[in-house]
């Protein structure tokens, strides 16, 4: 009977919307105005899936009742239950509100009835739209919704406000972030993890790369809810059958009970008139929900398995179900105080509310496992503030994943990227350098002495370095001792500044050598050209030689070469050694040694006589008694007139005869 009716109510939907209806829109004449363009929302609103029901978008004002700003875009839920007709305007950044409203025409594809529950509550971006993210309003996700909004300022149950009467967007954010894990915890009945995001993961089989476990778990929480509500209503008319209350009545009720953190029927201290007639509200919302109907089916919350896997038909989806067909779901109550940690023990009494491994004392964030949002709960993230970084494998206080080093504890960062951290790199923005050993500020490897602090070049690669290489270009030398200019290897006198070349290889140097090409001299004391060693007169330039070895000079002996004689006073060609007259040129023997020299002495072996004045032969000193009578003593003399005497060999004369 229910699937007949199901059938025709579905009919009628298409009906319908090939009649360009949607929910709420039937009755209405097509609008002629163009729609802005924008980026399509894709998603579907479920309790079960609601089919022609209205949705509008709204810019999120967290400020404002309800938190609904200006409205961006309507349109509605098409025959498959998925958003139609709706979409971002360009332009538009930020949260945005999702609102799906079921009116007169909307039909539950689950039951083919109204919805129990006919407003549902969500929240995307713009962003995240233009990012492909589906959205799902759900009552869970309206329950989510309203938990932030009415919380976001507030300082209690662990959410992030100031109680400044204004939300600023981190509180928002953060409050947000902290509703979805109050309400997974109450009212996920044991079933949902941090993995099931409660505004963005699909509660029904949308294609065949759904985790349909996961579906079939998140659709169960959705169902569990709608079975509640729809008890504690039946439940109101049973003690007081002129209860009006209905599912949707006890929903919203619901939402203002849980804003305050605990379900009790309260809200801020006042009893929640919708819940007069139900006696212990908290008994109620924790009661088994696995054997309630869903409510305007004939099935329980704990076959939702086969719900799921039935209504793609409905949705249009072709999928093998299997999977969801045989999801088996262990579905606990709900609590009436948030575990957001689900471990069993209350938020109010956990020492770790949000079971990050941190207890409550030691965390800035209690209630929020994961504050970065890197999906590393805080207890094992070294950087828990930080969502690009969980790891600090050296314990230096650099997350691994910006530390270039993340096994050194010694370094973290290298700028110039030559594998050398930057603490240890004497160059940490030269790739080309790391090290600097005798810390002369020029790196190892373009430095010529890496290990000496006064050198850093050797531009003529002779291995000292231009610092101290007095000849820095010349490979052949390095040194200047006596600083002359000319290098210690070449400088034949390396300690002499006044030498540097010995062209004779004499042992003198060219620049006092007098003469620098001849080996076997060097000075000439009497500057006479010629050198001392071979100048037997040094120091006397008129003279060089003493070729008879006598002490005096050739230029100066009258007899060079005669050992004996030197001078020749009387230049009579007789040395004055040997001349017995040497300042008479006429005279240079005195044979008789009577002081007359022999050409002068008529008698020269005569040393009585020297002079035959009248020319007789006979002395005038003794011999000659009248030295002017050349008779006298003998009147044959020549002189005297006689005959000339004989000459030997103008006679005849043999020698006998002669004598």
């Amino acid at each position: 009977m229910k699937h007949t009716f199901k059938i025709a109510s579905l009919a009628l939907a298409v009906a319908i919307a090939g009649c360009g209806g949607g929910g709420g829109s039937s009755g209405a004449a097509p609008s002629s105005k163009p729609k802005p363009t924008g980026t399509p929302v894709a998603g579907s609103a479920v309790k079960g899936p609601l089919a022609n029901a209205a949705v509008t978008l709204y810019q999120l004002d967290f400020n404002a009742d309800g938190g609904a700003g200006n409205q961006l875009d309507t349109g509605s839920t098409n025959g498959s239950a998925a958003f139609s007709g709706v979409s971002i305007p360009a332009g538009t950044t930020g949260d945005v509100l999702v609102e799906v409203q079921a009116d007169a025409d909307t039909v539950d594809l689950t039951t083919g009835q109204a919805p129990v529950i006919t407003r549902l509550l969500s929240v995307t971006s713009a962003e995240a739209v233009a990012n492909g993210e589906t959205n799902y309003p759900t009552p869970l996700s309206t329950l989510v919704v309203k938990m932030a909004l009415a919380n976001a300022d507030n300082t209690d149950s662990g959410f992030a406000g100031d109680d400044n009467g204004t939300v600023s967007a981190a509180e928002w954010t953060a409050a947000l972030k902290l509703a979805k894990s109050k309400v997974r915890s109450q009212f996920g009945f044991g079933l949902l993890d941090d993995s099931v995001d409660l505004l963005s993961s699909p509660p029904l089989i949308t294609s065949d790369q759904d985790d349909q476990e996961k579906v079939v778990k998140l659709r169960t929480a959705v169902e569990a809810v709608a079975a509640l509500m729809a008890d504690m209503a039946e439940a109101a008319k049973t003690e007081n059958p002129n209860s009006t209350e209905t599912a949707d009545s006890m929903f919203a009720a619901l939402s203002e009970d849980l804003n305050d953190g605990q379900v009790d029927g309260q809200s801020e201290g006042e009893v929640i008139a919708t819940f007069a007639n139900i006696a212990d509200v908290a008994a109620k919302v924790t009661q088994d929900p696995s054997s309630l109907t869903i409510p305007g089916s004939n099935k329980t919350v704990s076959q939702v398995a086969s719900v799921v896997a039935e209504e793609t038909a409905d949705t249009g989806v072709d999928a093998d179900t299997s999977t969801a067909e045989n999801t088996t779901t262990v579905i606990e109550p709900a609590e009436t105080e948030s575990d957001i940690d689900q471990d069993g023990m209350p938020d109010s009494s956990d020492d770790d509310i949000d079971g990050d491994g941190l207890l409550n004392e030691q965390d800035s964030a209690p209630y929020n496992p994961d504050r970065d949002g890197d999906g590393v709960v805080d207890g094992e993230d070294a950087f828990p503030d930080d969502p690009a970084e969980i790891t600090d494998s050296d314990s230096d206080g650099v997350g691994d994943n910006s530390d270039a080093f993340p096994q050194d504890p010694s370094e973290t960062v290298d700028s110039d990227g030559d594998g050398v951290g930057d603490n240890g790199d004497a160059f940490p923005q030269d790739p080309s350098e790391s090290l600097d050993s005798d810390e002369d500020g020029v790196g190892d490897n373009m430095d010529a002495f890496p290990n000496d602090p006064t050198e850093t070049v050797d531009s003529d690669n002779d291995g000292v370095g231009d610092n101290g290489d007095v000849f820095p270009n010349d490979p052949e030398e390095t040194t200047d001792t006596d600083e002359d200019g000319v290098g210690d290897n070449g400088d034949a006198f390396p300690e002499d500044p006044n030498e540097t070349i010995d062209s004779d290889n004499d042992g003198v140097g060219d620049n006092s050598d007098a003469f620098p090409n001849d080996g076997t001299e060097t000075s000439d004391s009497d500057e006479d050209g010629v050198g001392d060693n071979s100048d037997v007169f040094p120091d006397d330039p008129a003279e060089t030689v003493d070729s008879d070895a006598d002490g005096v000079g050739d230029n100066g002996d009258a007899f060079p070469n005669d050992p004996n004689e030197t001078l020749d006073s009387d230049g009579d060609g007789t040395g004055d050694n040997a001349d017995d007259f040497p300042n008479d040129p006429d005279e240079a023997v005195d044979s008789d040694g009577d002081g007359v020299g022999d050409n002068a002495d008529a008698f020269p072996n005569d040393a009585t006589e020297s002079v035959d004045a009248d020319g007789d032969g006979y002395g005038a000193d003794t011999a000659d008694p009248d030295d002017a009578d050349p008779c006298n003593p003998d009147p044959n003399a020549t002189a005297c007139g006689g005959p000339a005497p004989a000459v030997w060999n103008e006679f005849n004369w043999d020698e006998a005869n002669w004598q």
